[in-house]
Formats: C-alpha cells, sequence, structure tokens
C-alpha cells in the first residue's frame, strides 16, 4: 500500500514508511485520501484546513499548499487539478481505508462464517489506531472520520457475532469489557457481553452487567434499554438458551412489491434506468428519480425494474412508501430512517436524524443493494434516506425532485402516458374482453383516459362488471367531461378522485387556484397572467410549480397544457369549480 489513514497518516515508497510533514499539508493530503478519486473543491479543502479562521486568501493558500504536497509525493501526477479543485488518483489496493471496504463487501458474501470471520479480522486488523490521529482539524474528523469509525464500530459487532456463533468465547469477555467501557451507550456491545457471560455459566455476572448499563442509560441520559437488552435480561431471568447476539445484517430477502398484473409499455423508461445501472459509480449512491402525474405507473415501472434485476442485488432490496401524496402527512425522514434500519436488522437505534443516516450509510456503504423511496414529497425528504456508496436507489415521486437531480446528481426519468396499442392492450386484459373488433372506440375510450394506467385499469374494471354494454355507451359516457372522473372511477373507494385530490392539496392556494382556472388545452404565460390579474412573473411561478408536480405540461418556453385529468379534476371536482377563461387554443 501507497497510502494509511487508519491511524496516523502515512506514506509508503522506497525510503520506507513515513510521516508527511508540516500541518496543513498531512491535512490536504488526509482530506483528498478520505475522497480518494473524486475531486474535492478548494472550498472544501479550506474548510478542512481552517474552518473559521481561513487566510485572507484560502485560495492561493489551498494551491501553495497541493504544491508542497506533491513535493512530498514521490509518484508525479498523483494529484490532479480539476474544474474546481483536486482529485488525488489511488488506485485499487494503494490506499488501507478501500483496502477495508474491499474486505468487509467480501466478508458480506462469504460462502461460510469460518472464511467471513478471516475476512473480517484482516480488515480491522488494518486499524492502528483512530483514523488521521495526527491531523488537527475538527472539521475533517466531524466529517470524514465520524463515518469511518461508524464503520469499523459495524464491522467489529460482526465479528464477535460470529466468533460466539462459532463458540470463540475465549477473551470475548475482556474484549467486551472494554469495548463497553470505550463505548458505554453503544447498547449492542452491551448485549454481547451480556450474552458471552450468560453462555459462559455467569449469569450473575451477566445481570450485574445489565443493571450497570441500565442505572447508566436512566441516570446519564433519561432512556430505559433497548428491547434487545431487556428481551435479553428478561430471558436470564427465565434461564433460556440465549443465541449470540448482535449481527446486523442487510436483510436479503427482497420487500419490493409485486408488480401489478397487465402491466406493459414504458419500455424508454425501462432502457433508461437499464443505463442508469449501467452506468453506476462504485463511489456512490446511483439515484435514479423516476416522475411523473398520477396513477401514471412509476411505482410500477420500479418494480419492474427491480424484479428484473434481482441478481444485480444479492445483499438485498428495500422499499419504503414515503406517504407523500396521500391521505396521511408525509413519512418523517427520522420515522423513514427507522423503518429502513430495522428492515436491515439493526437495534437500538441512535436519536435524530443526523446520526440514523449516518448509521444507514454505513450499514449499506459497499453492500450491493437496492432501495426503492416510494411516493416521496420532496428532495429534503429523500436526501437523508440515501444508502452508502455502491447501492442503487430508484425515488418516485409525482414532484420531479429537482433538487436531487441538481444538487444529488440523480438521473430523472420521466414515466409518460401509454401509446394506443398499449392502452388498448390494457383495457382488454383488465376487462377480460377481446376489443379489437371495436378497437375505434377502445383508443377514443383510450384519449378519454389520457392514456393513463389507474384511470385504463378502473375503467376496464366497470367494463368487466357490465360485458352486455357496448363500448360506444362508455364513450358517451365519459365525453361528458364534469362527469368524466365518476364514469372512469366508479364506487365508494374513489381511487382516481383521492389520488388527483392527493396533487392539489400539496399546491400552496394561489397555485391552486390559477389551476383550477387553466383550460385543458395549450396556453401560454400571457393567458395564465390574464384571468388572474397577475403579473406575467407571478404566472410563471405558479406555472412551474405546477409543472414541478405534473399537473401542468410545459410544451416548450412559453407553451404549456395542463393534464387533462387533472384538468378535469381543478375544474369540477375542487373546492372552486371554474371554467377556462379564455377560448381553446389547439396545441
Amino acid at each position: 500500500m501507497r497510502y494509511r489513514v487508519l491511524g496516523p497518516v502515512l506514506v509508503e515508497d522506497e525510503r520506507g514508511t513515513r510521516p508527511v510533514s508540516g500541518g496543513k499539508v498531512r491535512t490536504v493530503l488526509a482530506a483528498l485520501l478520505l475522497h480518494a478519486n473524486r475531486e474535492l473543491s478548494v472550498t472544501q479543502l479550506a474548510d478542512r484546513m481552517w474552518h473559521r479562521e481561513p487566510p485572507a486568501s484560502p485560495r492561493r493558500a489551498v494551491q501553495t499548499n497541493i504544491v508542497r504536497l506533491r513535493q512530498e509525493l514521490p509518484w508525479p501526477g498523483a494529484i490532479v487539478t480539476g474544474s474546481t479543485g483536486y482529485v488525488l488518483r489511488v488506485a485499487p489496493g494503494e490506499l488501507d481505508l478501500h483496502v477495508f471496504d474491499q474486505l468487509i463487501a467480501e466478508a458480506a458474501t462469504a460462502g461460510s462464517p469460518e472464511h467471513e470471520r478471516r475476512l473480517l479480522h484482516r480488515a480491522l486488523e488494518l486499524w492502528r489506531d483512530q483514523p488521521c490521529a495526527d491531523v488537527a482539524s475538527p472539521v475533517l474528523h466531524d466529517l470524514d472520520v465520524a463515518p469511518l469509525q461508524e464503520r469499523r464500530l459495524l464491522a467489529l459487532e460482526r465479528r464477535i457475532a460470529i466468533d460466539m456463533r462459532l463458540g470463540r468465547l475465549d477473551g470475548l469477555v475482556t474484549e467486551l469489557h472494554g469495548l463497553t467501557a470505550e463505548h458505554p451507550f453503544r447498547e449492542r456491545f452491551w448485549a454481547q457481553l451480556l450474552t458471552a457471560l450468560y453462555r459462559q455459566g455467569r449469569q450473575a455476572e451477566a445481570l450485574g452487567a445489565y443493571h450497570t448499563v441500565s442505572h447508566r442509560l436512566i441516570g446519564e441520559l433519561g432512556v430505559e434499554p433497548g428491547s434487545e437488552l431487556r428481551e435479553l435480561h428478561q430471558r436470564m431471568l427465565r434461564g433460556d438458551a440465549l443465541a449470540p447476539a448482535g449481527r446486523v445484517t442487510v436483510a436479503a430477502a427482497a420487500s419490493v412489491p409485486a408488480v401489478p398484473a397487465h402491466t406493459v409499455g414504458h419500455g424508454a423508461e425501462l432502457a433508461a434506468l437499464d443505463k442508469h445501472l449501467g452506468d453506476a459509480d462504485p463511489d456512490t449512491a446511483a439515484i435514479a428519480v423516476i416522475d411523473g402525474p398520477a396513477g401514471i405507473g412509476k411505482s410500477a415501472l420500479a418494480a419492474r425494474w427491480l424484479h428484473a434485476h434481482a441478481e444485480a442485488f444479492p445483499d438485498g432490496m428495500f422499499h419504503l412508501d414515503l406517504n407523500g401524496f396521500a391521505d396521511g402527512p408525509p413519512l418523517e425522514p427520522a420515522q423513514a430512517l427507522a423503518a429502513l434500519l430495522g428492515e436491515a436488522g439493526a437495534t437500538g437505534l441512535p436519536d435524530g436524524v443526523p446520526a440514523r443516516a449516518r448509521l444507514w450509510r454505513s450499514l449499506t456503504a459497499r453492500r450491493r443493494i437496492a432501495v426503492l423511496l416510494d411516493n416521496a414529497a420532496d428532495a429534503d425528504q429523500v436526501r437523508p434516506l440515501l444508502p452508502g456508496p455502491g447501492s442503487t436507489v430508484l425515488v418516485t415521486s409525482r414532484d420531479q425532485l429537482r433538487a436531487l437531480v441538481g444538487l444529488d446528481g440523480a438521473d430523472r426519468v420521466t414515466v409518460g402516458r401509454l401509446d394506443h396499442d398499449e392502452s388498448v392492450a390494457v383495457l382488454s386484459a383488465c376487462a377480460g374482453r377481446d376489443l379489437a373488433a371495436q378497437e375505434h372506440q377502445a383508443r377514443q375510450l383510450a384519449d378519454l383516459c389520457d392514456r393513463n394506467p389507474l384511470a385504463l385499469r378502473l375503467l376496464a374494471e366497470r367494463i368487466a362488471r357490465l360485458p352486455d354494454v357496448p363500448l360506444r355507451s362508455w364513450v358517451q359516457d365519459l365525453h361528458d367531461a364534469a362527469g368524466r372522473i365518476a364514469a372512469i372511477d366508479d364506487g365508494a373507494a374513489r381511487h382516481l378522485h383521492r389520488r388527483l385530490s392527493w396533487s392539489y392539496r400539496r399546491l400552496d392556494p394561489s397555485t391552486a387556484a390559477l389551476a383550477r382556472r387553466l383550460g385543458d388545452r395549450c396556453f401560454t404565460v400571457a393567458d395564465a397572467a390574464q384571468p388572474a390579474h397577475s403579473s406575467r412573473h407571478t404566472a410563471r411561478r405558479h406555472l412551474d410549480r405546477l409543472v414541478a408536480v405534473h399537473l401542468v405540461e410545459q410544451l416548450d418556453y412559453d407553451r404549456f397544457r395542463l393534464h387533462p385529468l387533472a384538468a378535469l379534476y381543478g375544474r369540477h371536482h375542487g373546492p372552486v369549480a371554474v371554467g377556462s377563461e379564455w377560448g381553446e387554443r389547439a396545441c
């Protein structure tokens, strides 16, 4: 290895292993190594070097220290100047941190507990001390080193659990006494200590350890021990046999929902997701935003793709409904993280979103997993839930989640309406009738449903229940704009009505009022501004929000169209039922 950061920062060359001289130069090297092969901007480097007391010219000072570092390193070209900062190129096997991550990844897929144990021991032996122990940078230790510490502790918990499973208890109690003293509020180490003591026949000591941690948690934090410790305590009191405690793994079984029957189309969107998988970067989480209007099939598309590529995610697939557009409030990030961590097998969760997010990222780092975050409200809800590098994330939402694309590097896949043949195929399959002989009327019905899969399925259910009613009668029924949603969505559940209402509920009153005044043909910003007596700037701002949540389509810079089903809901079912305020304009 050329570089070591799992302890004091060291460089290895033909002269041997040596530190890098100069505190600021060492900080630059540590920061670049902790983000090896990724560009760190001058601002990011300066923040780690000086924090609240930067020099008069931070850019020049960073450049000076980069020059000094290049002189220290015997490998010309190792540091590359990028568009905003610098990259330190590191090949596989040259950095101890990368070797650690590789061994942890291999351990996760090891074929036997013995093999996994050996790999974990090799990984943990790379740690000589605290990472970057000789680097005096509070920012670097808070931002970059803290997540590494969590990854080490998780690996240590896994190694201890395997040792106990294999009956290798010699020395474990002593090791766990030291770990519980060093990490007095990490309940999993306490659970492992209790288990090791109890399995060695030291029941009184195990019960004493439980009382120690219980009093400490209550006295210093004001909280009771977690469910894992409480259950262990009860089982020891009953004299039950104890299995090894504290194994944290990523769930291997898929929790992704099944694909609805008779799902067709969206080949272009699936191909875009295929490219997303093929271009995945092992050093980052690959994120795809699947957006589109209500009922268009975003969740079904994500489920189809994940089931088709299940073999690419041997470490598991996760699914979580974020309730972003629904009857109830959106799921809070703290609750969402608790659900994801619970599904991953974690117990004794830390308090607060930042700590849970760090644990989630550490637990999933370098794992080949897929996470489906369904029905997201906005980017702020999603960002804490992003897993560690090497994973794949699909996020579905009616919102375009522009910040997730612009700031977090997500790819966008927008789901469009079905074509006519696909729409007729859905109607035929779901209605249980061959509609080929009535193709003209079937295509008319498809257009009246805006070729929306949800609307087509709901209408097909009605057609199936009334097999003697000819399609022309349904066409006549749906031509009545005021009653079209009810004609599509018969029944007490009012599925289409409710789903359309969720999009309007997320709008501020002024934007919602504008949406209800819009016609269902093409219009311009001036058209939108006129009936509300507002400025073009205000109208464009409202239209931009409507485009973001897929109530309005933007055809070009100054041409828009309200989605037909959304237009019908806004004009005939919203709190303010107002017709179009201007003549229709052909698109």
